[in-house]
């Protein structure tokens, strides 16, 4: 090593010595002070965050206090649109949306008024008696198909105009009442739920009731068929076979038809196929029943029910007596969902 080598690092020794004091002395004091800094940041933070507790328990005292004047401000609105529609027992209506919501969570009052609405400029001719029974109807299949009172009323007012014709001899509440069965008994037996089996009501229409088949078969259908679709897919397959059914049968050489030209039963055209094809079809037989229909959706159907003629039949009995057991059904199975701890909490 040089010895101006020598110097240079001794230089930088004797630097670094006279530094070392003054230098500790500085960290010190900045550590004093980013320790100060600390201290007032976590005051200021303490102070923000006391802000934004306080603004938070002011926004929920607000929104508590003007709830029930939201709440009656719907309520109020919801009424007056059902004055709109020339319904004049107003207060009966009301106090049994009242009723309603404190039986069962989940439903307003505003809720069931706006219900009564749709049911009301859907069934014309209901009285104001009949609108405030048809929705505590509609409502309490909801509960207990998991459905909203709003799609529910919609299905009994749709269910209404499909099907009401056909069961004439049946007052409105006698009728409203096998209706809520069949709907609660299709959720309960199937693989569905009260919205699905209001998309596969609402898809279907009136086709199978223009064709004669009663209320107990086209539920069983459309649940059964639900097992592996959804409740518009199965509407839109059952109204196909039904479109094609006669052309399909007289293609074949059978007739599904009765002596008044009126359509047989499902499982009636079910045994017809089996007895000409056999308890299976092979690929040749479905391409002839593919032929005969001309229609894809329809020979999907027949696939699906082919083999399962007798749980068909079972499910229609079941489904017939169902219809006759009132509200029983559907109360039992809103009970069951009424009665768990987080229902319990919300009616409280």
């Amino acid at each position: 090593m040089s010895l101006e080598s020598v110097f240079k690092l001794s230089l930088v020794m004797n630097m670094v010595d006279n530094l070392s004091g003054p230098m500790a002395s500085i960290a010190s004091r900045v550590g004093a002070d980013v320790s100060k800094l600390d201290a007032l940041g976590a005051t200021f933070g303490g102070v923000a965050k006391g802000g934004m507790a306080m603004q938070a328990a002011g926004l929920q005292i607000t929104e508590a206090v003007l709830a029930p004047v939201e709440a009656t401000f719907e309520t109020r609105r919801a009424i007056g649109e059902l004055a709109s529609l020339g319904v004049k027992d107003l207060g009966a209506i009301e106090d049994a949306a009242r009723d309603f919501s404190d039986q069962w969570a989940g439903t307003t009052k505003a809720d069931f008024i706006s219900a009564a609405y749709d049911i009301k400029s859907g069934i014309a001719s209901l009285s104001d008696e009949g609108v405030a029974q048809f929705t505590e109807l509609s409502g309490l299949t909801a509960k207990a198909t998991k459905s909203t009172i709003g799609e529910m009323t919609s299905l009994f007012a749709t269910g209404y105009g499909i099907y009401k014709g056909y069961y004439d001899d049946l007052t409105d509440l006698e009728f409203g009442e096998m209706f809520s069965a069949g709907i609660a008994r299709s959720v309960q037996q199937f693989k569905t739920d009260g919205s699905q089996m209001a998309s596969a009501i609402q898809t279907l229409g009136a086709s199978a009731t223009t064709s004669n088949v009663p209320l107990e078969e086209q539920l069983s259908i459309l649940g059964m068929l639900q097992a592996t679709m959804s409740g518009s897919e199965a509407g839109t397959k059952y109204k196909a076979f039904l479109r094609s059914a006669t052309k399909g049968g007289e293609a074949l050489g059978l007739s599904f038809t009765d002596a008044n030209n009126q359509l047989l039963s499902m499982p009636e055209i079910l045994d017809q196929l089996q007895g000409k094809f056999g308890e299976t079809m092979d690929a040749a037989e479905k391409m002839e029943l593919q032929k005969a229909f001309g229609d894809t959706e329809a020979v999907a159907l027949i696939d699906l029910l082919y083999s399962k003629t007798d749980d068909l039949q079972g499910n229609i009995l079941d489904m017939y007596d169902a219809l006759g057991s009132g509200t029983g059904v559907a109360t039992e199975m809103a009970n069951a969902i009424n009665e768990t701890e987080p229902e319990r909490f919300e009616r409280l």
